[in-house]
């Protein structure tokens, strides 16, 4: 990454602005995964034959808020 003109303080900023926004979108994505895998989970345990497209439907819906934002 290229910062030109930036001294000191700007660096340290620019820096912990890439690791805060880092470690955000990696929680964001465990928390993803991991309700896609409990509702994977609930599937298998409530339906004897479900289809990928009620499981696409479900995750779709679990995440709404994430992705509408």
């Amino acid at each position: 990454m290229c910062v030109e003109g930036a001294e000191g303080n700007g660096i340290f900023l620019t820096s912990m602005t890439w690791v805060l926004v880092s470690a955000w979108e990696t929680l964001a994505l465990s928390l993803a995964v991991w309700i896609a895998i409990k509702h994977f989970r609930e599937l298998q345990r409530t339906s004897t034959g479900w289809a990928l497209g009620d499981c696409f439907m479900i995750l779709m819906q679990t995440h709404v808020f994430y992705f509408a934002r």
